[in-house]
């Protein structure tokens, strides 16, 4: 797989740009790319759930099924923040993974699963060890664990061992225009970005580039077929309401860290893990078949 020149180019100018400008210009740009491109690339599950069973049938219950997991993801932030921290960032690791490499794959696999979420733990551990401060006070405003910045390298460490050793388990599995020096490039690449970058615009800048953008022009064709301008504005209209109910979610969770005494950002990445968990099964399912 060739790597879109477009992806490059904006990583490219983004990591430029998060050196001309400050940690406050950085949040608000984060923001926005979340809560826009972000959100939106996670707003037309209902729509995939029909593709992936009988176009047909309502979409009544869908919508029931996916309004109890999130009640169930904020409950399990708020009663076992410890398990549910541990069980987003396990199921995000396989997620982000799958999107880089599913349409590298000849066959998926239990070994290609494995190597999804090998470079997920790789991601998320250059994330989490360049910026480990923020980390480890965030996640100790979420479950009362402070993590010293040894545990995140090992957490890196352990992650580019395992996508090594996956990555050779698969080779013969990989697609034969698959660039391997690309890949190493891009890991390099994600690195220098991580530590120059704050946590947030660091995540947003991966996020943004390197999994929403790809998957939504996956979801597009698997809903209309082709990628194109038309089919993007079918995309976000068909996506607008739930996109809005995401938002007034978090505004409302934006006017509760007072109540909660935390930190924003601390609630905007549980508000992340709450919509995500249903997202992950949908995609999990869409790119198995």
């Amino acid at each position: 797989m060739k790597y879109p020149l477009f992806n490059l180019i904006l990583t490219v100018f983004l990591f430029w740009l998060t050196i001309q400008i400050g940690s406050t210009y950085e949040e608000y740009l984060s923001y926005f790319f979340i809560l826009t491109i972000g959100i939106v690339h996670g707003s037309n599950d209902i729509s995939l759930i029909k593709v992936l069973t009988t176009k047909n049938k309502p979409t009544n219950k869908y919508l029931v099924f996916y309004i109890v997991v999130v009640l169930i993801t904020v409950i399990a932030f708020v009663l076992y923040p410890t398990i549910a921290l541990l069980f987003f960032v396990t199921v995000s690791c396989y997620h982000f993974g799958e999107q880089h490499f599913h349409n590298q794959i000849i066959k998926q696999s239990s070994v290609s699963n494995l190597l999804f979420f090998s470079y997920g733990v790789l991601i998320f551990g250059l994330l989490f060890y360049f910026n480990s401060e923020n980390t480890s006070l965030i996640i100790s405003e979420l479950t009362g664990y402070t993590l010293a910045e040894s545990h995140f390298f090992w957490f890196m460490v352990a992650g580019m061992i395992l996508t090594i050793l996956f990555y050779v388990l698969n080779f013969k599995n990989l697609k034969i225009e698959v660039n391997h020096f690309q890949e190493v490039f891009l890991i390099l690449l994600f690195a220098i970005l991580f530590k120059l970058a704050g946590l947030l615009w660091a995540f947003a800048i991966y996020f943004i580039v390197w999994h929403s953008i790809p998957s939504l022009m996956d979801q597009i064709k698997a809903l209309y077929g082709t990628t194109n301008k038309a089919n993007l504005i079918k995309y976000i209209k068909s996506s607008f309401v739930y996109w809005l109910i995401s938002v007034l979610g978090l505004l409302i969770l934006y006017y509760a860290t007072t109540y909660f005494q935390i930190q924003f950002i601390t609630l905007f990445f549980a508000f992340l893990a709450a919509i995500t968990i249903p997202h992950v099964i949908v995609m999990y399912f869409l790119n198995k078949n």
